[in-house]
């Protein structure tokens, strides 16, 4: 007889072989001895995990020939006294049990000749006919769609059970007309267990350590495992350590491991380099090594923030003893950022050309970031500091200061280039002001345009001695006492180019002037002697300044520069001294030109189209024979 792999001889025979799906089997038992069958099963999960193994046990308990029904206790395969049926069934030759690979027959062809045609052809032998589609994923859309009949309402004594790695490509049309059983990873231990278990059944010498290493290598799948069980015995023989299982594995030992982590801890990269150095020697995966040392590193982190969890550590390469030696360098932060580096390194590992520089890189790394300081640390050294130097100074010394600083003068000098200015400046321009609050800063900070525009403005020279205005003499006129006024300032006004200047439109900041012109109660008239003023400010015939023409159109002004001329062309616009309040007088039957000229001479209409710079549009006659006006 040909050799067979572990795999396969060591295949579950029952349910109770079953390892790590007992809630699955359970069901599946109890179902069969309670005649509640469906007539559908859809098994999903990861690779080797039972999924065909379980559909082939389900399909013995369907057609064993021991019972007159359905058992729950088909025959196994070793027992001398096995049926026909469950032997056929176990080695895959049953004429009444079609195992269908759907990565190979995807097509609508391929499942009308294999399923629809021969579905209404009654069991050869056995009681049911069973159907097992393997990777049912693969199936073609048009595929599904011609089975969505045949599964919703099968012919009596036929079942489908159907299998698939990838569940989330299945149709949720044949979802619906499937009982659905998800089966998950096997736990680290158990995969140990049952390989122990063949271990001595094959007189098979090996090492707790070594079978553990084993076990973990398989990551859930129980014939991943023991497929690389069947290849350590190769390599090595009857007898198995840990060091051969790395060897042939190609698997990072603890030892390696833990020489990675202490070469971290104690900030040695050349350390970190020679074990580099040694996996190439060896021949190991650098992508598997990598791995290895995530999983290292978060075990370590497991053990720091939950040591008593002892289900989140089976997987486990080291004791618990050994856990809390290599864990103690590090805090938990440190191996978080192991993890994420190390997880961007396996990444990078995937496709690089130079695999050896790519971990070489992530793992010097890895010692760097020993040197980073914690947030915490920091702010625990600026505590310190600030307890040993912050408070020197007594509350009667910051009082003295303070009473010094009030009785000074504080002078405001230009610490800047004066040729950034963009306005002509005086060089000796200085102003003293007396500082009687030197430490005073803004309540609040204003952030409307009306507020910034319209506060009442505070002259820094009103403390001032020397800037201090002089008493008008009444016997001066409006010029006169004007220019005495001007001539007291400090400082005069800079001559400044009409260049330098910069008109901006804004007709929103125009209305809150004049808004604001109104709450105070401006009636928005022209500035009476507004030429004499502009000719004292500018002077009759000073260099680059500029004249400006007002038109008052709609009681608002508005300003455009020209180039300077001889003398300034400052207009005045005409207006009677005292405006009329007198009422017209309108006819009985006036005309269209009489009702016109009524409404521009009324005052009160003036007044309206004044303050809401309006026009009058139309003039009708009502009833009363008064005029309507629309602005």
């Amino acid at each position: 007889m040909s050799y067979q792999v572990i795999a396969r001889k060591w295949r579950p025979q029952t349910f109770e072989e079953v390892t790590g799906q007992e809630a699955i089997t359970r069901t599946l038992r109890n179902a069969v001895e309670h005649d509640r069958l469906h007539h559908a099963y859809l098994f999903s999960g990861a690779r080797g995990v039972g999924k065909t193994t379980t559909a082939r046990l389900l399909a013995k308990a369907l057609n064993c020939h021991k019972s007159d029904k359905p058992t729950a206790n088909p025959c196994s395969i070793n027992d001398e006294t096995v049926c026909a049926s469950c032997r056929e069934i176990a080695e895959g030759r049953s004429i009444d049990v079609l195992e269908i690979d759907a990565a190979s027959h995807t097509g609508i062809d391929d499942v009308r000749e294999t399923i629809i045609e021969s579905i209404n052809i009654n069991p050869a032998r056995d009681r049911y006919k069973v159907f097992i589609i393997d990777e049912v994923h693969q199936l073609s859309k048009a595929a599904f769609n011609a089975l969505l009949k045949t599964l919703e309402e099968p012919p009596p004594r036929v079942a489908f059970i159907m299998a698939t790695t990838e569940l989330h490509k299945v149709p949720d049309t044949i979802l619906s007309r499937c009982q659905e059983f998800e089966f998950r990873t096997i736990a680290s231990q158990k995969i140990f267990d049952r390989l122990k278990t063949i271990a001595e059944a094959e007189n098979i010498t090996i090492s707790v350590d070594a079978l553990r290493e084993i076990a973990r290598s398989g990551e859930g799948s129980m014939r991943d495992a023991q497929s690389n069980f069947d290849q350590v015995i190769s390599f090595s023989g009857e007898r198995i350590e840990s060091q051969d299982v790395a060897i042939a594995l190609g698997l990072a030992s603890a030892e390696m491991l833990t020489k990675t982590a202490k070469a971290i801890a104690e900030n040695k990269p050349a350390e970190v380099l020679n074990v580099v150095d040694d996996l190439i020697g060896r021949g190991q995966d650098l992508r598997n090594f990598c791995r290895d040392l995530m999983s290292f590193f978060r075990d370590l982190l497991i053990y720091k923030m939950a040591d008593d969890a002892e289900n989140l550590l089976d997987t486990a390469v080291l004791s618990r003893d050994e856990l809390r030696d290599s864990s103690a360098p590090f805090s938990e932060s440190d191996l978080i950022r192991f993890f994420n580096s190390l997880s961007e390194t396996e990444s990078k590992l995937r496709e690089a050309t130079q695999p050896r520089y790519v971990l070489e890189i992530g793992l010097v790394k890895l010692v760097e970031m020993r040197r980073v300081v914690s947030i915490e640390k920091i702010l625990e050294r600026l505590a310190k500091l600030e307890a040993a130097f912050g408070n020197v100074q007594t509350e009667n010394s910051i009082k003295e200061k303070s009473s010094e600083k009030s009785a000074e003068k504080k002078t405001s000098t230009i610490d800047f280039p004066l040729e950034e200015v963009p306005f002509p400046v005086s060089n000796n321009s200085t102003s003293v002001v007396e500082a009687e609050n030197p430490i005073e800063i803004a309540n609040e900070i204003v952030d409307t345009h009306e507020e910034i525009l319209f506060q009442e403005p505070v002259s820094v020279f009103e403390n001032s001695p020397s800037a201090s205005p002089k008493q008008i003499d009444s016997t001066l006129t409006f010029a006169e006492s004007f220019a005495s006024n001007l001539e007291s300032l400090p400082m005069k006004l800079p001559p400044i180019l009409s260049e330098e200047l910069e008109h901006i439109e804004d007709a929103w900041l125009d209305d809150a002037f004049e808004r604001k012109l109104q709450q105070l109660g401006d009636d928005l008239s022209p500035i009476k002697n507004a030429s004499e003023i502009v000719e004292l400010l500018l002077g009759e015939n000073q260099q680059n300044s500029f004249a400006a023409k007002i038109e008052f159109s709609n009681g608002g002004a508005a300003t455009a520069f020209a180039p300077a001329k001889d003398k300034p062309s400052f207009v005045i616009p005409e207006f009677d001294e005292e405006e009329s309040t007198e009422i017209p007088v309108l006819p009985e039957n006036p005309t269209d030109e009489e009702m016109w000229q009524y409404a521009q001479n009324h005052p009160l209409v003036k007044k309206v189209l004044r303050v809401f710079r309006g026009k009058i549009v139309e003039v009708n006659r009502i009833q009363d024979s008064k005029s309507e006006i629309q602005n």
